[in-house]
C-alpha cells in the first residue's frame, strides 16, 4: 500500500500533509511496539508517542 497527498501551497493542506507524515510513521511505531520490538518501544517512551495497546 501507499500513500499519495497532493501538496498544493493551502494553509489547509499544509494541516493534512502534517496529519499525513506524523501519523502515518506513527503507526508503525505503534505496530512495532505492539509486536514488541525493544527500539521501537524505546523510541515510543523517549518521543511520547501514545500507544493504546499499553
Amino acid at each position: 500500500s501507499g500513500q499519495v497527498t497532493v501538496a498544493d501551497g493551502t494553509k489547509e493542506m499544509a494541516k493534512r500533509i502534517e496529519r499525513v507524515l506524523t501519523n502515518d510513521p506513527g503507526m508503525g511505531v505503534v505496530r512495532h511496539v505492539d509486536a514488541g520490538y525493544p527500539e521501537a518501544i524505546l523510541f515510543a517512551k523517549k518521543k511520547g508517542v501514545k500507544v493504546p495497546m499499553q
